[in-house]
């Protein structure tokens, strides 16, 4: 799932104009050398992964069961 997600925010939006010299030698090499698009895919996820911003930190309050049935909010009575 993480390498389709990948190649769909990669090859989504406004993407450069292809080089078709570039887009020839690399079909050529793909060509010669079938399991290089796995291990270009597996370096590019790597990479953007380490330039990603990290993740926001998850919020935790520790309260006891007790304070938490005091800071309930009950309902006004008319």
């Amino acid at each position: 799932m993480a390498i389709i997600e990948f190649l769909d925010s990669t090859l989504s939006g406004d993407l450069a104009p292809l080089d078709v010299e570039a887009d020839a030698i690399i079909r050529a090499y793909l060509k010669r050398n079938p399991d290089t698009a796995y291990r270009l895919t597996m370096r590019a996820m790597t990479e953007a992964a380490a330039v990603a911003p990290p993740a926001a930190p998850v919020q935790r309050v520790n309260k006891s069961w007790l304070s938490a049935i005091f800071e309930r909010r009950l309902p006004a009575v008319s």
